[in-house]
Order: C-alpha cells, then sequence, then structure tokens
C-alpha cells in the first residue's frame, strides 16, 4: 500500500487547481494555441502545457507556504493524483477544442 504524504489541505489545493482547468480550459487553450509550435499537433501541446501549469502552480504555492521545495515523496504523492486526473483533464482539452 502506497502512503500519501501531502496534506489533506495540500491535497485540496492540487484538486481545486485541477477542477479549475476542468471547468474552463477556454483560457490555458488560447495560451496554447498562441504558442503552438510548428511540429506536434494542438491536443498533445495543450496537455502538457496544461499539466505543467497545474504542477508548477502547485509547487510554487507549496513553497510559498511551506518555506522549501516538496520532496521526492511529496513529488511522487502529487504526481500520483495527477495520473489519476489527467484522463479527466485530457476529455476537458477536447470538448473546447471540439466547441472551437
Amino acid at each position: 500500500m502506497v502512503r500519501l504524504v501531502l496534506t489533506i489541505e495540500d491535497r485540496k489545493e492540487l484538486e481545486s487547481l485541477i477542477k479549475a482547468v476542468i471547468k474552463n480550459a477556454k483560457v490555458p487553450i488560447g495560451l496554447a494555441r498562441t504558442m503552438m509550435p510548428t511540429q506536434g499537433n494542438i491536443e498533445d501541446f495543450a496537455y502538457g502545457l496544461i499539466s505543467g501549469m497545474i504542477i508548477g502552480n502547485f509547487v510554487e504555492r507549496f513553497s510559498d507556504k511551506n518555506g522549501r521545495q516538496p520532496d521526492r515523496v511529496e513529488m511522487a504523492d502529487l504526481f500520483l493524483i495527477m495520473i489519476s486526473k489527467m484522463p479527466y483533464i485530457r476529455k476537458a482539452i477536447m470538448n473546447e477544442l471540439g466547441s472551437a
């Protein structure tokens, strides 16, 4: 069994960041469109950009709150949560691109 180490407060913060993207993927998709490289496709680029934005935002807030970067075990917990939510993020991206 995996022992989760992020506090309940940290987990809720991460969940709220993920939910915000799922509810309104329009803004980050617009950003992805302006930054899109000439190779690849917009879906994959947006997926990577949004995932990076969520993780970066969470780590920044975590650092501000705790005065340190998350350690390896905390990062592993962060990635476990992200992996479980990735299908929902992908679906939000595809829904937004489908409506564009």
